[in-house]
């Protein structure tokens, strides 16, 4: 899966403002050829999907396929060169790209994850303004958390 810059923005009738792929309307169907349908769509946990990419953090609306015939979410996502954050409702997934680019620069600079992904989040929005969302996430014992 290739994923365009998220330089995206949306008319107002006023002025021009940032938009996310989802808010512009896209959609990603698995499971299925792109000249196919699905005829029992699942989305995301939430309708809430984040696709880490080098042009940065996106929140997109994802479909999974539901048929009959259906295999795994996390083999659906695998099969799109979508690396999945976690094996059980998949919020979050990596481009296989861009974990390929952090495996160089790793090799290369000792870059770390953190610093790698605040500068993805940096290529998202470099104003520090409205950071990409990171997802809750669970400690054992505790209620979820968000940052």
């Amino acid at each position: 899966m290739q994923i365009a810059y998220n330089r995206f923005q949306k008319w107002n009738l006023l002025f021009f403002e940032k938009a996310t792929l989802k808010s512009v309307g896209l959609r990603v169907q698995l499971g299925h050829p792109a000249t196919e349908r699905c005829s029992l769509p699942q989305r995301a946990f939430n309708d809430d999907f984040v696709v880490i990419d080098s042009g940065g953090v996106h929140e997109i609306g994802l479909d999974f396929c539901g048929c009959e015939k259906s295999i795994p979410k996390t083999i659906q996502l695998l099969r799109h060169r979508l690396f999945p954050a976690t094996v059980v409702d998949p919020k979050s997934a990596a481009t296989f790209g861009v974990l390929e680019s952090f495996q160089l620069l790793t090799f290369t600079s000792k870059v770390s994850g953190y610093e790698f992904y605040r500068a993805l989040a940096r290529r998202t929005d470099n104003t520090g303004v409205d950071p990409p969302p990171v997802r809750e996430y669970y400690i054992e014992g505790t209620e979820p958390k968000t940052h």
